[in-house]
């Protein structure tokens, strides 16, 4: 499996921190967003919709290697215009409540490689649910997200 982690040294000099996760919806489909940690949130750029079974196992690379471009990953802008487009998100910190890890594999992934799933639950009650791709450091994205 390919490991998609950057030091923890590399994500203290950063303005910005990330992952890359797919998120189901309406029962059966998905998405694959690359998601930004950022001092005010999150920000989630829809970069892929469905993937169909039989689709490689490490289709997300490409988008893992975005978290490793520093003028990306120190442009909050060019962040924020990301998650403006169709498909994306912004959550603000302060809608947070908790991050939980669950660390049991997704069924139904079809042979794509991911490291469990993390699960945002927010002040109102709802929740939404990530798959993390890739071999990364789920407890180090749950301190991401809460920091």
């Amino acid at each position: 499996m390919i490991d998609f982690t950057s030091s923890s040294n590399d994500a203290a000099k950063a303005e910005l921190s990330g992952f890359v996760a797919m998120e189901y919806f309406a029962l059966f489909l998905n998405r694959t967003f690359v998601v930004f940690s950022a001092r005010d949130g999150l920000y989630g750029w829809k970069a892929r919709g469905i993937i169909a079974a039989g689709a490689p196992p490490d289709y997300f690379r490409e988008y893992a290697n975005l978290l490793n471009d520093p003028k990306l990953m120190n442009d909050v802008t060019a962040v924020r215009k990301l998650a403006n487009l169709k498909g994306g998100f912004f959550i603000p910190r302060s809608e947070i409540s908790s991050v939980e890890i669950v660390p049991k594999q997704k069924e139904g992934m079809a042979g794509i490689h991911h490291t469990g799933r993390i699960v945002i639950h927010f002040a109102s009650g709802k929740k939404r649910e990530f798959i993390l791709l890739g071999k990364v450091d789920a407890g180090r994205i749950q301190q991401l997200i809460m920091s």
